[in-house]
């Protein structure tokens, strides 16, 4: 199954763009899931009109323990880790080998991965969030890159 060949029935919030020209840079802000593919399908979409693609996955890691010498955040932060890389191959999956030249990257971070400076680093036009439900406007998240760069940050469900 290819997301790029299937319709775009998502629903976006936050569509400010000038719809005349594509955005130059999009990211694209994946996670397992149907809001996940369907900000995919989006970002797709976008590169296909002429955009950059760029897609990322977050892995927030424990602090390590000071007591308790064994086990203690080492185990959890892996398993973090190897799910945010399993979830950039399901994307890398889900585009498909027409975009070959798209950024995949894991994001690492002690408590949260540093996304709101790596946009604004990375000078993203457009940003596209999954869209969660019972979170006001995206979240803390949304209202961090809303504040914080540029970018049109666009949630999609």
């Amino acid at each position: 199954m290819s997301v790029v060949a299937t319709p775009n029935r998502g629903r976006i919030e936050g569509d400010r763009g000038e719809h005349g020209k594509p955005a130059a840079r999009v990211l694209v802000v994946f996670e397992s899931g149907r809001s996940g593919a369907a900000a995919l399908r989006v970002g797709a979409e976008l590169a296909e009109a002429g955009s950059g693609l760029s897609v990322v996955t977050l892995a927030p890691q424990a602090r390590p323990l000071r007591c308790c010498g064994g086990g203690g955040a080492g185990p959890y932060n892996c398993a973090v880790r190897a799910e945010a890389d399993m979830e950039l191959r399901e994307a890398r999956e889900l585009l498909g080998a027409e975009f070959k030249r798209a950024m995949f990257t894991v994001l690492v971070g002690h408590p949260d991965p540093p996304l709101v400076a790596w946009v604004a680093e990375h000078e993203f036009d457009v940003v596209l969030l999954p869209s969660h439900r019972l979170t006001l406007r995206g979240g803390r998240l949304a209202r961090c890159l809303r504040r914080a760069t540029a970018a049109e940050v666009r949630l999609v469900s």
